[in-house]
């Protein structure tokens, strides 16, 4: 379609090339047919003056004015007789009826006769014959005018033929040529912006953020996802060498040699925070404006997970574990709490016997810790319980760590009311808020630090508070706490202890959980809906 279409273009331009120069030439013509047209007329009507002032000179006896008109209309006669002429003018010229040509020689023969010798004859001749030439030269001046009205007549015609067919040239142009390619250009336009319209609402609803960079580093294209991601309006962005302050080390993701493959690195938002992020890069194909396309995807989540996972991977291992030290440990227990009675039966000694009722009460103390461990690890059904439960089974866990830490508990827990769920996770929110509590005094070297848990029964919620004094959450805003990998501890830490408490308070609860600053340390409360 396109070789057709320039075929003919190329016969359209080709015809008004070939009309504009006969339009050209058919003018220069016009214009030299006028001009020589000019001429004869001008040279037929100088002879009618001439020849007056001939018979006038000839009268006066102006002999030297005499000789110039004879020499003028000598030459002017001679200039229009050697021109080519029409049938109708050479018949005037030449033909029997005027013969001009003859009675012009006839009276300059007799005005230089009279001119050289004052022959009367000659003189009588010119005054007599004057008018009459006069006549006959005024209808050559009109075959003359005729002709080159019919002669500028024609050239008009032809000019106006050319007009026509380069109207009407024009016309087939814009019918069969252009109005088509119009057709086509609009065609292809819609169909360019539907497909950039396309580009833009899969770029606009694409999951992750689509950035594009031009060549001058500056911003071309930056979508929905990526506003939500950085916390950067579009405004903010476009059109700003501004990539490095959302992704710092992107200089050295592009310097990279495999800098086509997905790649994780750390970006920045808009608050200031990091994040992890999976980047890879590509080109905009033809566009040559675009230099890089960047396809990015916030990784917070699935790193969350991932942890999560093996937080509860490291949960199920440990119970898998306690169920096989259980397993392993309580025969040779009962064999060691069997021969303490034994030997209590066959000693007299009251010492011996004491310390084997110690032994006794360490084997009893080692077997209820196995207990406690398989029940906190244990997968457990929801149930309808009261969050003492909870409580105490966390206390149990933590015992020997709360001990060593000399950390005093202080227990108001004289709730009465039941709640619907899961006793081991709100057991695992208790144990992780108190290890973090332990935590912090260790790290603070807290003087008598003391931990206070009280439940309290309203009319639709249990509101459980764990109070410390180990002199407050440093966090600010105090609310980010509870997001992953937010911790501030010295000591090794997932960072998702709280977090995950969140979760489960919100989740599987339906409950909420806070923290405040108290006068000396930290308190969190925990809503649980009854």
């Amino acid at each position: 379609m396109s070789f057709s279409f320039t075929r003919r273009y190329i016969l359209a331009l080709t015809i008004i090339a070939i009309l504009s120069i006969l339009a050209f030439f058919n003018l220069n013509k016009l214009l030299s047919i006028q001009s020589n047209d000019a001429t004869l007329i001008h040279l037929s009507g100088q002879q009618k003056i001439i020849t007056r002032q001939v018979a006038f000179f000839a009268i006066y006896y102006k002999i030297n004015k005499l000789k110039d008109n004879i020499k003028l209309m000598e030459e002017a006669h001679r200039n229009l007789t050697s021109m080519k002429m029409s049938k109708e003018l050479s018949a005037i010229y030449y033909g029997k009826e005027v013969y001009l040509d003859n009675k012009v020689k006839k009276y300059l023969f007799h005005a230089k006769r009279f001119l050289e010798n004052r022959d009367g004859r000659s003189q009588n001749y010119v005054l007599k014959n004057s008018e009459q030439l006069l006549e006959d030269l005024e209808k050559a001046v009109e075959v003359y005018l005729k002709e080159a009205q019919e002669n500028t007549n024609k050239l008009k015609q032809v000019e106006f033929y050319i007009l026509l067919m380069t109207l009407i040239t024009l016309l087939f142009e814009a019918l069969f040529i252009f109005r088509p390619a119009n057709n086509s250009i609009n065609k292809k336009t819609d169909e360019l912006i539907v497909e950039k319209d396309y580009s833009n609402a899969v770029i606009e609803s694409s999951t992750n953020a689509i950035i594009t960079i031009d060549n001058d580093s500056k911003i071309r294209t930056y979508n929905k996802m990526s506003e939500t991601i950085f916390g950067y309006s579009k405004k903010e962005m476009l059109m700003k060498p501004y990539f490095y302050k959302i992704i710092p080390e992107i200089q050295s993701l592009l310097d990279a040699e495999d800098k086509q493959n997905v790649k994780e690195s750390e970006a920045i938002n808009k608050a200031g925070e990091k994040f992890p992020i999976r980047i890879s890069f590509g080109t905009s194909g033809e566009n040559n404006d675009i230099h890089i396309v960047a396809n990015i995807q916030d990784i917070s989540k699935e790193k969350l997970n991932d942890k999560m996972l093996q937080e509860q991977a490291k949960f199920a291992a440990l119970g898998e574990m306690i169920a096989i030290i259980a397993h392993q440990w309580r025969q040779p227990l009962a064999q060691l709490s069997f021969n303490c009675m034994y030997l209590k039966k066959k000693i007299k000694d009251p010492q011996l016997i004491d310390e084997a009722e110690k032994n006794q009460d360490i084997i009893h103390f080692m077997s209820e810790t196995i207990t406690n461990f398989q029940d906190f690890y244990k997968k457990t059904d929801n149930t309808n319980f009261n969050p003492i439960v909870s409580i105490e089974q966390a206390l149990k866990i933590v015992d020997s760590s709360l001990n060593l830490s000399q950390v005093k508990v202080i227990k108001e827990t004289e709730s009465k009311l039941i709640i619907f769920g899961n006793s081991n996770s709100l057991a695992h929110v208790v144990l992780s808020i108190i290890q973090n509590i332990v935590d912090v005094v260790k790290t603070r070297n807290i003087h008598d630090p003391t931990i206070k848990i009280s439940l309290k029964d309203t009319n639709k919620n249990i509101i459980l508070n764990i109070e410390d004094n180990a002199g407050g959450i440093k966090v600010n805003p105090i609310e980010d706490i509870f997001k992953p990998f937010n911790s501030k501890k010295s000591t090794p830490s997932t960072g998702i202890g709280l977090y995950m408490s969140k979760l489960v308070v919100e989740n599987q609860f339906n409950g909420t959980i806070k923290a405040d600053n108290v006068k000396d340390g930290a308190k969190f409360i925990i809503k649980l809906p009854h």
